[in-house]
């Protein structure tokens, strides 16, 4: 059916309004939060303009720089300047307009958090202040390490593995074998230290990056705002036991660092009633350590750390150690499952984990 000239008139000017927001740089959060392969934005490079809601104000990430996020709808990002003094408040409304870019330090390599860098406080409009900041989605600690969740502003609930540094601490989940780092920064209305291994917590805060090898899609850390960011909470409740009618291993392909407390999550499953043994060997197919011995009761994922004073449930994660407590070497090892059916048959899988150190 053909449109008359006032219809073809009024889609035109659309049509029109829509390519001047292009040309303009008026894109969606999601847009510029969206990845390609290697774990970059699609607009790296371009100048862009965008709208949000302030969820992480500046002055709390970075000492000598405004950097903070805003948030429009289930997307968020950094903002970033060189000029310190901008002053904006928890749910600020703003106008955005800078260059999108990937962080990647110069220093490590290590990147990338995705940001819109502005050249200066002009390119920052305030539309509205005394709003209503957005509430925190509640996120697994498996999901807060994903690329789709970069710079949103989440909850999650974990229980502290490891927490031997002022600036960061890892928050564990013992049903999916995953952590995350809960980071600080140079924030100094947060505390870390009054929190101990077995704590369990849960955690308000914006998902940063700072995956150490490319495509970037790991490395992802969890960034409170203060301290009333961080509660005392109940452990969750485990998932439903994992039986398969045959041996499964599987671990992560990306290197781990255990001189910094990072733990490698081993998921496997075998039929129920089965007998399962996980021993890690070096290449020279020396034992390093063994992680479980027993019957498996269908709880595939549950990291080492979890075994005393948690759910004692027979699964296991390697923290990097041999069986005398001591830190491998960085290489590469083999994590062998050895599976005995109650039927008397017996299957083995083997899997590499790559363990990594800073270099310096």
């Amino acid at each position: 059916m053909r449109r008359g000239k006032t219809e073809r008139a009024a889609a035109a000017a659309a049509l029109a309004v829509l390519v001047a927001a292009t040309c303009a740089g008026a894109v969606t959060i999601c847009d510029v939060q969206a990845s390609d392969e290697e774990g970059f934005s699609p607009l790296l490079g371009e100048i862009v303009t965008v709208r949000g809601v302030v969820t992480f104000p500046p002055g709390y990430i970075q000492p000598d720089y405004a950097s903070f996020y805003v948030q429009q709808g289930d997307c968020g990002v950094n903002v970033f300047c060189f000029e310190p003094t901008i002053e904006l408040a928890l749910g600020d409304s703003v106008r955005i307009r800078g260059e999108v870019e990937e962080y990647v330090s110069s220093n490590t390599g290590a990147g990338a958090t995705t940001e819109i860098f502005v050249d200066s406080p002009a390119d920052i409009t305030v539309l509205s202040t005394g709003n209503i900041p957005p509430e925190p989605v509640y996120l697994s600690v498996e999901e807060v390490g994903q690329e789709a969740n970069e710079g949103r502003l989440v909850q999650t609930v974990g229980i502290v593995v490891e927490n031997n540094f002022d600036f960061a601490m890892y928050l564990g989940d013992p049903w999916s074998g995953t952590s995350v780092q809960v980071y600080k920064s140079f924030n100094d209305s947060v505390d870390l230290s009054v929190f101990v291994p077995g704590d369990t917590l849960e955690v308000t805060g914006v998902i940063l990056q700072y995956d150490r090898s490319s495509p970037f899609f790991d490395g992802y850390e969890l960034v409170p705002r203060w301290q009333r960011d961080m509660k005392y909470a109940e452990p969750q409740a485990p998932s439903d036991p994992v039986f398969w009618p045959n041996a499964r291993l599987e671990l992560p392909t990306a290197v781990f660092r255990p001189d910094v407390g990072e733990i490698l999550p081993i998921s496997y499953a075998a039929p129920e009633g089965s007998r399962t043994t996980i021993t890690v060997y070096d290449l020279q197919g020396r034992e390093v350590t063994t992680l479980t011995d027993g019957t498996y009761e269908g709880y595939s994922t549950l990291p080492e750390f979890y075994r005393d004073g948690f759910y004692g449930v027979g699964v296991r994660g390697w923290d990097g150690r041999d069986r005398f407590k001591r830190i491998v070497p960085a290489g590469v090892y083999l994590c062998r499952l050895e599976v005995t059916e109650e039927s008397g048959a017996v299957s083995f899988l083997t899997a590499p984990a790559i363990v990594g150190v800073k270099l310096d």
